[in-house]
């Protein structure tokens, strides 16, 4: 049997043997949720080198795309009040790859929901269930088409939106975690946990397979896990109705918003994990993934070749075909069954 150690609070296990190199790892708070980089390197300067480099550009990053923070660009953006402003050219491609997938998913995942997050106040002091009237209100708001991308980094929002980019930005970050560590040698190996959002850079130096195993959280338990993905080069991306939500006459109230009727998404499911080489389209896909449902998610996934598994409220774990070979079922001691 497989012996696996939690080593993120989302559900990240790696699958030990041998010898290890050196190692240098950190923990730090970025993009609204704890993060854990460990770089491996047979020099321990580089691997400490690399996780420090990887830290001061994610934390840059929360510095340009935090809608929580007043002094970044995306707040700035947001501020405008419809008029025309030249942004950072990172931020602009941020936001062209949202649209992007905005499109692509018919508005399922949509980088503008922030006015239906601040009127729910999900995991805030401030949660309560609005009423039709407020959330008729802010609905005008919410939709991909009111951001204008005008070129040369101009942007221009419309109808009092709001972009936010929590959708996408842990696997943005993800990518340029890849990006740094394809300069930085062949013999550096990087575990990035980015809140739920985890890629393995290189072969696992802790696995005599060269995998990184990584699990995917029990909706009901989020320290345990239900299922297992074994990757290289990969990111592994799961949002589910667990992570932040509240309860009200004996009705969960989560944060993943279907933007079409500005309520959180009832589509039947728990959780929604992608596996993929580009973190970015990942994190974007699983909130699409989650607001579609699985039937619809099925279908989208086998159009466009996407590695996903589902969980349902119904406690049914669906993995698509194409990742099955990465995917294994544990949750059986749990009550969930594998819908395989």
């Amino acid at each position: 049997m497989k012996k696996k150690i939690a080593v993120g609070v989302l559900g990240a296990f790696l699958l030990l043997s041998g010898c290890a190199p050196a190692s240098s790892e950190s923990d730090f708070y970025a993009m609204d949720t704890i993060m854990v980089v460990t770089a491996y390197d047979k020099n321990e300067d580089a691997a400490e080198s690399a996780r420090v480099e990887i830290e001061q550009h994610i934390n840059a990053l929360d510095q340009l795309m935090s809608r929580q923070r007043k002094e970044s660009n995306l707040s700035q953006l947001n501020a405008t009040s419809g008029a025309i402003m030249l942004v950072d050219h990172e931020l602009y491609e941020a936001i062209e790859t949202a649209l992007y997938y905005a499109e692509l998913t018919d508005g399922a995942y949509d980088p503008t929901t922030a006015p239906l997050s601040d009127l729910w106040g999900i995991g805030t002091e401030s949660q309560h269930v609005p009423t039709q009237a407020e959330i008729d209100a802010v609905l005008p708001k919410v939709g991909w088409q009111n951001i204008k991308l005008l070129g040369q980094d101009k942007i221009q929002l419309l109808n009092g939106a709001q972009v936010d980019l929590g959708g996408i930005g842990k696997g943005w970050a993800a990518n340029d975690t890849a990006a740094i560590c394809k300069t930085a040698g062949d013999t550096l190996r990087v575990l990035a946990q980015l809140g739920g959002n985890i890629i393995g850079i290189g072969e696992n130096p802790n696995n005599k397979d060269g995998e990184w195993v990584i699990g995917i959280a029990n909706p009901d338990n989020s320290a345990d896990y239900v299922a297992t993905i074994a990757i290289t080069n990969e990111s592994v991306v799961t949002s589910g109705d667990y992570e932040r939500y509240f309860e009200q006459d004996g009705k969960r109230y989560h944060h993943i918003f279907d933007p079409k009727t500005g309520y959180p998404a009832d589509s039947g499911l728990r959780s929604v994990t992608v596996v993929d080489s580009d973190s970015a389209r990942a994190d974007a896909l699983t909130t699409a993934l989650f607001v579609m449902g699985l039937d619809k998610g099925m279908e989208f996934c086998e159009q466009h070749d996407i590695k996903a598994v589902f969980i349902t409220d119904d406690k049914r774990i669906v993995p698509t075909d194409n990742v099955k070979d990465q995917y294994e079922f544990s949750g059986e001691q749990a009550g969930y069954s594998d819908g395989q």
